[in-house]
């Protein structure tokens, strides 16, 4: 338990941080936007774990997943109708069996333990974080978020847990594409596609 606190800890300071760095450069930024900057990098700090149920990085997230699920749409219903037709896919993702399937797919210590997953994964932080805020949040949340993906893997190094033996020696959990099954690889390679390319258009 003392291990998943030490995440939850760091993902939350790498949140307020990134907040904090955004309204220095941006002091323009709402309330609401530095709020959305902020989740994105405490969810972000948890979503290497999204391959392992019994973590509590898992259930966090599945529970904001649930909560976007219903706030992003009646955010776009009422400041801007002209999204709700990207929020209700989203939402529709975020409370299906998506989560189940997800458990079918990845292992613990699979490809969500690598820089390509903190990339995708992020991407799509910052598409719901631009349909949460708007475009002002995109890019700092998927900093963020993406900062605070490595901030977990330098962690797991650090603790040891995710080093594993390899013919060539001792491996760092902080790889470029990471191991696992190959339906897991495409699974994040299809997240983060979709989310640059609604993201492209902004």
């Amino acid at each position: 338990m003392a291990e998943y606190s030490s995440y939850h800890l760091a993902a939350l300071a790498a949140g307020i941080g990134a907040a904090t760095i955004s309204s220095t450069f941006a002091p323009q930024l709402g309330w609401e936007v530095l709020a959305v900057i902020t989740l994105s990098g405490y969810i972000g700090g948890l979503l290497p774990d999204i391959d392992n149920t019994h973590s509590s990085g898992f259930r966090v997230v599945r529970w904001f997943s649930g909560l976007a699920a219903f706030i992003v749409p009646v955010i776009q219903f009422i400041y801007r109708p002209t999204d709700l037709l990207l929020a209700i896919p989203v939402a529709v993702f975020m409370v299906s069996r998506f989560w189940e399937l997800l458990h079918q797919i990845m292992k613990r210590g699979g490809h969500t333990h690598s820089v390509l997953a903190a990339v995708c994964l992020s991407l799509g932080v910052a598409w719901v974080a631009y349909l949460t805020a708007g475009d002002a949040a995109a890019l700092p949340a998927f900093l963020a978020s993406s900062a605070s993906y490595v901030l977990h893997l330098l962690l797991d190094d650090l603790d040891n847990v995710r080093f594993v033996d390899s013919p060539t020696g001792t491996r760092s959990s902080l790889v470029p594409i990471g191991r696992g099954r190959v339906a897991e690889f495409y699974g994040i390679l299809a997240i983060g596609f979709v989310s640059f390319f609604a993201l492209w258009g902004i």
